[in-house]
C-alpha cells in the first residue's frame, strides 16, 4: 500500500484521520532520518540533533535539560553524548550534585560548516511545496501538537 492510499483510506471522518495523523508523525520521522543519513558524513542525524539542540539549550546544558529538550530520556541522551564524546563533537564535564553538563567543541562548528549547505538544500526540498502562509500555520499546529503531547503524559502519570 502506498501512502496515498493510506491518506485516502483514513480520510472518512475525524477519529481516522487523528489515527493516520498520530501513525504518519512516526512515519515521517523514519522517512527523514533515513533521508537525512545520507546527508551526514561523520555521524548520525539522530546524534547531529544533539549539538544542534544543545546549542539551542539555556545554561545549565546539562544531560536532563537537554533531554527534555529532545524529548529523550538523560540515559539516552549520555549515549549519544558518548559516543560524539569519542569522535570529539563534545566534552562531558561532572558538576556538582552528580549532574552532567554538556560542551560543544569547535569540530561542531567546523562539521557545521562542512554539511550546512546539504542541511539547508534538505530543508528547501523538504518544504518546497508549502508556502509562507502553510509554514506559519503548520508550525503553530506542532505547537498545539506538544500541548497535546504534555496533557498525554499527565494523562499517562495519573494512570500509574
Amino acid at each position: 500500500m502506498k501512502m496515498d492510499e493510506l491518506f485516502e483510506e483514513y480520510d472518512c471522518n475525524t477519529e481516522h484521520r487523528v489515527q493516520a495523523i498520530f501513525s504518519c508523525i512516526f512515519i515521517l520521522q523514519n522517512c527523514m532520518q533515513t533521508a537525512g543519513e545520507k546527508l551526514q558524513t561523520e555521524i548520525s542525524l539522530k546524534q547531529w540533533l544533539l549539538p544542534a539542540i544543545t546549542a539551542c539549550c539555556p545554561e545549565p546544558r546539562t544531560l536532563t535539560n537537554i533531554g527534555n529538550l529532545m524529548g529523550c530520556s538523560r540515559q539516552n541522551i549520555k549515549k549519544l553524548a558518548l559516543t560524539l564524546e569519542k569522535k570529539g563533537f563534545v566534552r562531558l564535564l561532572l558538576e556538582g550534585n552528580n549532574s552532567v553538563r554538556i560542551e560543544l567543541t569547535d569540530k561542531v562548528g567546523q562539521y557545521a560548516e562542512e554539511i550546512g549547505e546539504r542541511h539547508s538544500q534538505f530543508l528547501k526540498l523538504l518544504f518546497t511545496d508549502f508556502n509562507k502562509d502553510e509554514i506559519d500555520l503548520l508550525f503553530r499546529l506542532y505547537v498545539k501538537l506538544f500541548a497535546g503531547i504534555g496533557r498525554g503524559e499527565k494523562y499517562a502519570e495519573k494512570l500509574g
